[in-house]
């Protein structure tokens, strides 16, 4: 389980500075009005409160009750009675910052149509009524209200803190957003000719007219114009400051008794005036948010087509794969017709002749993940060229994480494949050259060997024997790095090898050696990590052969031949003279020979014919390897 680190507490400083800014606050829209009493049917701090905490984290709740009751003592208030203010507002506060973050699509920085609806519903509903009941069971309980008033001191508590949130939290967090995410200012001259004509109309409407023309055309609902130009055109932060404006005059008017809301306090104890300014900013606020949000889609939307048309091909689909859009990269790289691809699957890009050379079979795209897939494919264009492109599956999903549309990239990567291919063989050809090297220096060092092992053979003539089987058997292992540096290092080929051994031990036992390699003979390798081992069976076996009556008659025969199988060879050494009638010893040569032939594709046998000892060897895979026959002209 993955636990989230919690923020760290404030500072000292950030308490002490929400401490005196509520203060300040609730101070200067707490002044009593004529006819005020202690109900207010609109009180700022309450959103205040709330944009603090959404702002700057829950920890500052204490802070903020440290300010409400200091505020509720400086007003004057008995100390119970303002103990009881300052739960109420804090648990509003609280309350309503801890529903809202608690919403999936909350965002204090971008604020939409939906955060309308989650304020109606969790700050004015669940987050004003429980701070109402908390304040009014405090003062019920201080004795500062009688049983009687415990009812309407709630409602008016309930109406007054809705109101202050749904008309002051708006306002400052698009006063936030503005400053983190400043624009140009736009509209400039008629934002403030909305302004100027919404403030002479709450005057004549809010306010106390004598001219009877004015009078009969003073109606509330003339707000609505300035309110909908204003959310239509001006956007959020002009249109939550015109209803903030409004509320204020409206409010003047209310207390004072003239104007539209003269005689609301006395029949409805200020219902009318709340429920005109609520039904007022829901719905400036609701079309605001909405204008607001249509732009930033609009704007994405913008970004969106011009992201479409990039170079990359790009399809778009739905949930089932069906193609409903394709862009233009896409049309010029399969060399389609719009048309001739919308309404089908992209399965139909699939290459069914010519599959990927060096990969498994590939598969058509499942339109079932709930992550992005990424995968090569080889497509076919129109004109039927295969071309290997790279695949990018992505789902969209809505609201509820269901899968409603897929966007399909693809990129035609043949030139990356040819660079991979150049620098591959570049790659080997710098390998094969550095390892001819070390062959060649391995060679060559063998030679500086078997030079002071000659050397040693004219300084010491009683170890002539010895000394010249050892150069033999250096000089065949001279022979596989001299035959591996000379190309590449696989190549290996068991003629050359044979040649090449037989040609040393001629040299150095003065013994001649013919060997017989029938024409035409196709040519076999020898698995390179078997290559030392073979030459050293050679050498050892073709010694044998001159020691044991070749030398005497100089008469040595090895003769290539191909096996029962195609892939099988025989290399048959035979010399003048009888195998003895005893098993051969474990010791010297044959002991050799057998720690060095290879466990598998590798038999030897001898036999007796007439006056002439055979030793027949046999090669197969995993041995040698036989080469492509050459093509005829």
């Amino acid at each position: 389980m993955i636990h989230q680190r919690s923020p760290p507490p404030p500072s000292l400083l950030a308490m002490a500075g929400t401490v005196l800014f509520y203060m300040a606050v609730a101070e200067a829209t707490a002044m009593p009005l004529p006819g005020q009493g202690l109900e207010q049917l609109l009180q700022p701090a309450s959103g205040l409160a709330l944009v603090l905490l959404v702002v700057g984290g829950q920890q500052l709740a204490p802070a903020l009750f440290i300010g409400s009751l200091l505020s509720g003592l400086l007003a004057g208030n008995a100390p119970l009675a303002a103990l009881a203010a300052a739960l109420g507002t804090v648990t509003a506060a609280w309350l309503s910052c801890a529903l809202l973050l608690r919403q999936p699509d909350f965002d204090k920085d971008h604020p939409n149509f939906r955060i309308i609806r989650h304020v109606l519903l969790w700050v004015c509903g669940a987050g004003a009524g429980a701070g109402a009941l908390v304040a009014s069971t405090g003062l019920l309980l201080a004795g500062e209200i009688a049983p009687s008033a415990w009812t309407e001191h709630l409602l008016h508590w309930w109406l007054g803190c809705s109101l202050g949130s749904l008309l002051i939290a708006p306002m400052a967090l698009s006063y936030r957003r503005t400053l983190r995410f400043p624009e140009p200012l736009r509209h400039v001259g008629e934002g403030i000719l909305v302004w100027l004509l919404a403030m002479a109309c709450a005057v004549a409407i809010f306010g106390s007219t004598h001219n009877p023309v004015l009078a009969s055309l003073a109606n509330a609902y003339w707000m609505f114009l300035f309110v909908t130009w204003s959310g239509v055109r001006l956007g959020l932060l002009s249109t939550t400051a015109l209803l903030c404006m409004i509320a204020l005059q409206a409010l003047w008017g209310t207390y004072q008794r003239t104007g539209f809301f003269a005689r609301d306090i006395a029949v409805n104890h200020g219902f009318g005036y709340w429920s005109y300014m609520v039904i007022l900013a829901v719905v400036g606020l609701s079309l605001a948010a909405y204008i607001a949000e249509r732009r930033r889609q609009k704007a994405a939307l913008r970004v969106a087509a011009i992201a479409f048309e990039c170079q990359e091909g790009m399809l778009i689909t739905d949930a089932q794969g069906v193609i409903l859009q394709a862009n233009q990269s896409f049309l010029q790289m399969s060399g389609y017709e719009a048309h001739e691809v919308l309404g089908k699957t992209p399965h139909f890009l699939l290459s069914v002749t010519d599959a990927p050379p060096e990969g498994p079979a590939q598969t058509a795209l499942d339109f079932s993940p709930q992550q992005a897939v990424q995968r090569r494919q080889w497509h076919q264009r129109k004109s039927g060229e295969v071309y290997p492109a790279w695949i990018t599956l992505s789902p969209v999903k809505d609201l509820q994480a269901h899968t409603t549309h897929y966007v399909v990239t693809m990129t035609d990567i043949t030139t990356l494949l040819q660079q991979e291919a150049q620098r591959r063989k570049m790659e080997q050809a710098q390998r094969e050259a550095l390892v001819q090297e070390v062959h060649h220096r391995i060679k060559n060092n063998l030679q500086g060997i078997m030079g002071m092992l000659r050397t040693l053979d004219q300084q010491h003539p009683d170890l002539h024997g010895p000394i010249t089987q050892v150069i033999g058997q250096i000089h065949s292992i001279a022979v596989i790095h001299g035959l591996q540096g000379r190309a590449n290092a696989d190549q290996v080929r068991l003629c050359e090898l044979t040649c090449a051994v037989a040609a040393g031990i001629e040299s150095l036992w003065h013994t001649p050696i013919h060997v017989d390699i029938p024409t035409p003979w196709q040519v076999c390798r020898i698995n390179p990590t078997e290559a030392v081992p073979v030459a050293l069976v050679l050498n050892e076996l073709m010694l044998n052969a001159v020691k044991h009556g070749g030398k005497q008659h100089q008469d040595v025969q090895v003769v290539l031949r191909k096996g029962a199988q195609p892939d099988h060879v025989h290399i048959t050494i035979a010399n003048p003279g009888q195998w003895p009638a005893s098993p051969p010893s474990a010791k010297g040569g044959h002991s050799l020979v057998s720690a060095l032939m290879p466990r598998s594709g590798a038999t030897v046998t001898r036999t007796q014919e007439a006056d002439r000892a055979v030793l027949r060897l046999e090669f197969s895979p995993p041995v040698i390897h036989l080469e492509p026959a050459p093509l005829a002209p």
